[in-house]
C-alpha cells in the first residue's frame, strides 16, 4: 500500500509534466500560425507523403544504432553529455526563439518570412544557458527534457501534414513494440540514459523511510528477502531496520519522444481548420493512453512501450471527435 501510494504521487507528476509539453506546445504553435494563410502553411509542410515519414523513421533508426554501438564500445560520459548538449541545444533553440518573437510580435516571420534577428540571437543565448545550467545542475534534467521535447514537437508538427503525422506516429509504434519487447535495445539504451541523468527521459526518483505498520505483512517478508544484502551495501539499513522503518525506492521515467510525437499529432490537427478542438480531442485521447500505460505498468512490472497506448487513445480521440461532431452536427 505505501508503495502504490508513492508510485500514485509519481505518475501524477509525470502526467503533469505531460500536459505542460501538450498545452504549451501547442500554444506555441498557434503564435507561429498566427495570421498565417492556408497557402503558408502548406508551404511550411516539408513532408507531406508517408514516405517522408519512413525517412524520419528510419533516421531513428539509425540513430539508436550508433546509440547501442557506442554504449557497447564507449563507457565514459563525455561523448553522451555533448550528444546531449547538441540535442537540447538545437530543439530548445526553437521553443526560445518563438517566445522571443512573440514578445516581438513577429512569429509569423519565423517560418514564412525573413527571420528576427533579436529573437534570433536570444533564442541561441538561451538555448546555450540551457545546456550549461542542466550540467551544472543535473536536477534540472526534466525541465530541459520538457523544453527540448517541447521544440521537437512543434517542429516536427510545423512539418508534417496531419494524415502523415498519423502514419508517422503508427510507425513509430511498430518500431517502439519491436524496441521494447523484441530487440530490447530500447531498454539498453533507456537503461544507459537514466544512469549518465540525461534529458532524454523525464522521470521522478524517490527514495523513502515508511514505519513497519504501513506495510501488508507479505510486503515485509519481501522486505525480508532483500534486508541482508541491503545492510551490506549500507550501515544506514541495519539503522532503519532497528527503528521498524522500511525503505522503499520507487522509479517512473518518460521518454522525450513520448512527450513530442502526441504534441506533434495534435498541432499537425490544428492546421487542418486553425482551431483548437480537434487538438484538445487528440491531446486528451493520448491522456488517456498514458493513463492506460500506468495501469499496465503497475500490474506487470516492467519496461513497456509508451507510443502504442498513446497512439491508442489518439485515435480514440479523434474517432470520439468525429461521432460528436456527427451526431450533434457541429
Amino acid at each position: 500500500m505505501a508503495l502504490r501510494v508513492i508510485e500514485t504521487r509519481q505518475l501524477i507528476q509525470i502526467f503533469i509534466m505531460f500536459m505542460i509539453v501538450q498545452f504549451f506546445g501547442l500554444f506555441l504553435a498557434t503564435q507561429v500560425f498566427s495570421g498565417a494563410t492556408y497557402s503558408q502553411i502548406a508551404s511550411a509542410q516539408v513532408v507531406s507523403s508517408p514516405t517522408g515519414a519512413l525517412f524520419y523513421i528510419a533516421y531513428i533508426v539509425l540513430f539508436s544504432v550508433v546509440l547501442i554501438f557506442l554504449l557497447k564500445i564507449y563507457k565514459g560520459d563525455k561523448l553522451f553529455i555533448i550528444l546531449e548538449g547538441v540535442i537540447i541545444f538545437i530543439a530548445s533553440f526553437f521553443v526560445f526563439l518563438i517566445l522571443f518573437s512573440i514578445v516581438n510580435d513577429a512569429t509569423l516571420f519565423i517560418i514564412y518570412g525573413n527571420p528576427i534577428t533579436t529573437s534570433f540571437i536570444l533564442g541561441i543565448i538561451f538555448a546555450i544557458a540551457l545546456v550549461i545550467a542542466k550540467n551544472k545542475m543535473p536536477k534540472l534534467r526534466n525541465t530541459a527534457a520538457i523544453i527540448a521535447s517541447v521544440g521537437v514537437g512543434v517542429v516536427l508538427g510545423i512539418s508534417f501534414g496531419f494524415f502523415v503525422a498519423l502514419a508517422f506516429m503508427a510507425i513509430l509504434a511498430v518500431y517502439d513494440f519491436i524496441a521494447v519487447f523484441i530487440t530490447k535495445h530500447m531498454i539498453t539504451m533507456a537503461k544507459a540514459v537514466s544512469n549518465r541523468n540525461l534529458a532524454f527521459l523525464i522521470g521522478v526518483n524517490e527514495v523513502e523511510a515508511l514505519p513497519e505498520s504501513k506495510f501488508s505483512k507479505q510486503e515485509l517478508q519481501e522486505y525480508e528477502k532483500e534486508r541482508k544484502e541491503l545492510e551490506k551495501k549500507s550501515s544506514i539499513f541495519t539503522k532503519l531496520y532497528k527503528e521498524h522503518m522500511v525503505p522503499v525506492a520507487a522509479r517512473i521515467e518518460l521518454g522525450t519522444g513520448d512527450l513530442a510525437v502526441p504534441l506533434m499529432v495534435a498541432i499537425s490537427a490544428y492546421k487542418l481548420s486553425l482551431n483548437f478542438i480537434l487538438s484538445f480531442f487528440i491531446i486528451f485521447g493520448a491522456v488517456f493512453g498514458l493513463f492506460l500505460t500506468a495501469v499496465i505498468l503497475r500490474k506487470y512490472k516492467r519496461a513497456l512501450p509508451a507510443i502504442p497506448p498513446l497512439l491508442f487513445g489518439v485515435v480514440i480521440g479523434i474517432v470520439s471527435y468525429i461521432a460528436i461532431f456527427n451526431i450533434f452536427k457541429l
